[in-house]
């Protein structure tokens, strides 16, 4: 509201019930002392003069002499009315132009003081209703001389501004302690009178108060009260603004969805907490935590159960936070901490075990009880980064750490975590150069019948090689090549260039044997893996029926109904299909039951304890008796003794595959090994 329309208000005003009444009185004095004046006048100047000239004459005098009085008299009260009504008028005027032009915190502080010093009252204050409890305000400026009271809450409720609540005017002129609770703030400031009013917006909500108070008898009611009215509506305005901001900063910078700080909030408060610890011997906590396999839970439970389920966490977490603590919602289920000055490491290792312990209490959802875990990584200020760029990518790091560990776990950043990370990144990098370069380069490790010695099948196995020699091993670049995606050019390049190569020895005259390629998860579920086989069949020549395609258990039982369909249509290909690594995954052959499998493959883990160890005996002899009963063929890798082919032959073992036959070879030396014991085999015959 501006200057114009604020003096227009002053302006407007009408007199007060009071100040009516007193000018009233006024009146009705001077209406009777002109009655006695005249009635007395005339009977004493009839009484004194019998000359009915002079008489005339005096009462001339006398009417004249009543006339100036009159005026004199009328004069006054007109000066004195106003002369006070300019000082209000300049008052008023004077604090119009001290607010005016402010806004925010400064309008309410400004506003609090000039009202003070106009109403000479010992307190003022303006206060913000709760939104969602209106009963319920809070101070947010106040003009008192007592500093320990300058920010609190106040409750409406069984008080004697309680009608405020129906925006009424609230006026009590004494006994305002008396009729309060002893722990309310206003019985503590000792006030005995009030008078407040509701700040309303145009829809009639109570947006907030202004309360004029003093320790003694409320001094004018009528002036204060026409003051307040004069600033209510810019005050009101004024509150409105700042509901709005605050729900601009509510978007901005909290989660919709779990009403947490949101990433953007959570950097200025980090680079804040950064900036105090900066001259300190003070030490900063960031912990980062992610949620366990929640991208499962999500796709298991939908959206809205999974969202429902993230608040859940975010109110756990909450009721953990400590007062130094700073808790945010990043994105999806990855929460951050911050905490500040948190003591010793074995404190901080303490309370990060509870956060653990509290995650170990399952989440009630859709009638069932879901079971989440966190892996926490932890970076600590300024031992692992004085600037938060550093220190959130060492938590990231760490939570890395954490998850590689087996996930439910936290891990404290280290500098070789960061040279782990760092060679992880370098491994990333040249693993797409790799395919850029053809860097890559497949290796056949040929299988071997026990009952002929005959060789039978091989396996295609890639090989990274670099200036000449080999760099890295499978399982190091395998697992990133499934994290980066770049398993699909890939996988798809193993699968093309082995069948190629098989399709190139039979058109050399060499026994037709089939090559078995390794699929990944991400191929088979994320890729029309029929589609991509079926093509590559076409492109190369090759018949189906000398492909085969080996799946570890992991990517059988990830979906059992689509695996079951994916793999019929493979097997009416013609492809042969064989379980990889049986015994490291589900270990369930009745599981096996719903899949068109051909081969089974024994896990090296259970070859190396014959035949020493008989848990590996037992197992190993009633997995080749069940596969062989289900009608599949039995293959054992990582074959390396004498005596572990003896016990695979005594069991019925069908093939054998490793080192103690024939170690992985380029294509020219297969082709070679292969033509030596085709001839072999023929000169036996």
């Amino acid at each position: 509201m501006g200057l114009n329309c604020l003096r227009s208000q002053i302006r407007m005003q009408h007199l007060p019930p009071t100040s009516r009444q007193v000018a009233l009185k006024i009146v009705l004095l001077y209406l009777i002392i002109s009655l006695f004046w005249i009635f007395f006048s005339d009977q004493f100047l009839s009484y004194r003069f019998d000359d009915p000239l002079v008489l005339s004459r005096f009462q001339t005098y006398k009417g004249l002499l009543f006339v100036l009085v009159s005026s004199v008299l009328l004069f006054f009260l007109i000066w004195r009315y106003l002369r006070a009504l300019q000082t209000s008028e300049g008052r008023l005027l004077m604090v119009s132009e001290a607010v005016s032009a402010q806004t925010g915190a400064k309008f309410f502080h400004l506003l609090a003081e000039h009202l003070q010093d106009v109403l000479k009252a010992d307190c003022v204050l303006v206060a913000a209703a709760d939104q969602d409890n209106p009963s319920s305000l809070e101070t947010i400026a106040m003009a008192y001389d007592d500093d320990s009271f300058q920010k609190f809450r106040f409750n409406l409720e069984n008080t004697p501004c309680e009608r405020l609540r129906q925006n009424e005017i609230c006026y009590c002129p004494f006994d305002v302690r008396g009729q309060l609770p002893k722990d309310h703030p206003f019985s503590k400031m000792g006030m005995q009178s009030c008078l407040a009013m509701p700040l309303v917006d145009a829809q009639q909500r109570t947006l907030g108060v202004m309360v004029v108070m003093n320790r003694g008898p409320f001094p004018d009611r009528a002036a204060g009260e026409s003051m307040m009215r004069i600033f209510a509506s810019r005050a009101a305005s004024e509150l409105e603004r700042r509901l709005s901001e605050e729900r601009i900063s509510q978007l901005a910078f909290f989660d919709p969805l779990t009403g947490l700080p949101n990433q953007q909030r959570f950097s200025e408060q980090l680079d804040e907490a950064l900036h105090q610890i900066e001259n300190s011997d003070q030490r900063l906590a960031l912990m980062y935590l992610d949620f366990d396999r929640f991208k499962t839970i999500s796709r298991a439970l939908g959206v809205d159960q999974s969202n429902r389920v993230l608040c859940d966490v975010a109110s756990r977490l909450k009721t953990m936070m400590p007062a130094n603590g700073f808790l945010s919602h990043l994105k999806g289920d990855e929460f951050a901490l911050l905490l500040q000055d948190f003591g010793s490491l074995d404190d901080l290792q303490t309370w990060l075990k509870n956060i653990l312990d509290a995650f170990r209490a399952p989440f009630p959802v859709a009638g069932h009880d879901l079971y989440v875990t966190v892996s926490v990584g932890v970076a600590i200020a300024p031992d692992d980064g004085r600037d938060s760029k550093m220190l959130l990518r060492n938590a990231d790091v760490a939570v890395s750490r954490a998850k590689a560990l087996g996930r439910n776990n936290y891990q404290l950043y280290s500098a070789e975590m960061g040279k782990v990370s760092f060679q992880s990144m370098v491994l990333e990098n040249r693993l797409f150069r790799a395919m850029e370069r053809e860097e890559f380069l497949l290796l056949y490790q040929p299988q071997c019948r026990l009952d002929n010695g005959a060789i039978e099948g091989m396996e295609a196995l890639v090989c990274w090689k670099q200036g000449g020699r080999s760099q890295y091993s499978p399982s190091d670049f395998i697992p990133k090549a499934e994290e980066t995606g770049l398993i699909d050019p890939l996988g798809e390049w193993i699968l093309e260039t082995a069948c190629a190569q098989n399709r190139a020895w039979q058109q050399q005259g060499l026994p037709p044997q089939r090559v078995a390629v390794n699929v990944s998860a991400r191929q088979f579920h994320r890729r029309d893996i029929v589609d991509l086989v079926a093509r590559i069949l076409r492109k190369t020549g090759l018949e189906a029926r000398w492909l085969a395609l080996e799946l570890t258990e992991s990517v059988l039982f990830q979906d059992i109904s689509d695996t079951a369909e994916t793999l019929g249509k493979l097997r009416e290909l013609g492809v042969h299909l064989i379980i990889d690594d049986f015994g490291t995954g589900y270990s369930s052959l009745s599981y096996l039951q719903n899949f068109p499998l051909g081969t089974l493959k024994i896990d090296q883990s259970f070859i190396a304890g014959i035949p020493a160890d008989t848990g590996s005996d037992t197992i190993t002899s009633a997995v080749i008796a069940m596969a062989h009963h289900m009608g599949m063929d039995v293959v054992a890798e990582g074959v390396e003794k004498q005596e572990q082919m003896a016990f695979l032959r005594e069991n019925g073992c069908d093939k054998i595959q490793g080192f103690l036959f024939s170690a992985a070879l380029p294509p020219q030396d297969f082709a070679a090994l292969l033509s030596r014991t085709s001839n072999k085999m023929t000169q036996r015959i």
